[in-house]
């Protein structure tokens, strides 16, 4: 999985040589669109949790964004409950709230 894309190859090895079999890509699946599904999960969240609508403030987005990026790398590498927190994320609200893959 890419930054804007996932693309797969099946491939035969056979004494040495390598044959590609099929190969095929999707551009509507990627990097970004997780991180975008990461975001709205937890604006749903927070707005439920703690009654902000963060999508009204580009930098409490902004700052979700980054936040969702890091926890999607460290969900590639630990399949256990992932703490997401942010100290004064929007109007001085401590906001937090778990994920895992």
């Amino acid at each position: 999985m890419g930054h804007s894309a996932y693309q797969v190859s099946i491939c035969a090895f056979n004494r040495g040589k390598l044959k590609v079999l099929a190969t095929a890509f999707d551009t509507t699946l990627g990097g970004r669109k997780f991180d975008e599904v990461l975001v709205n999960h937890f604006c749903e969240e927070f707005g439920k949790k703690y009654k902000l609508d963060i999508k009204s403030k580009i930098r409490a987005l902004l700052r979700l964004s980054q936040e969702c990026e890091k926890l999607k790398k460290l969900m590639s590498a630990n399949a256990s409950d992932l703490p997401l927190s942010i100290e004064c994320f929007m109007n001085d609200v401590d906001v937090s709230g778990t994920m895992n893959r």
